[in-house]
């Protein structure tokens, strides 16, 4: 499953690998496509990751936000 999430806190090509690293390491992340502008991910799991192990991650990493996209 793909989902969206908007980021902040990212101001280079750095963070945007530092994010995908970090997120890469989690179990059942298959790909984490991150961009800097505007700053997002598309994360295809291969089970349910809630926002809040999403988020715990990126606190290891530094100083990153993550929220779901509502899409309509």
């Amino acid at each position: 499953m793909k989902k969206n999430y908007e980021l902040s806190g990212m101001s280079c090509g750095g963070c945007v690998k530092s994010v995908q690293n970090a997120l890469l390491k989690l179990p059942n992340v298959e790909e984490a496509n991150v961009q800097l502008h505007p700053q997002s991910v598309v994360i295809t799991m291969s089970e349910n990751i809630g926002t809040e192990a999403l988020q715990a991650q990126l606190n290891k990493a530094g100083h990153y936000s993550i929220r779901e996209t509502v899409t309509q």
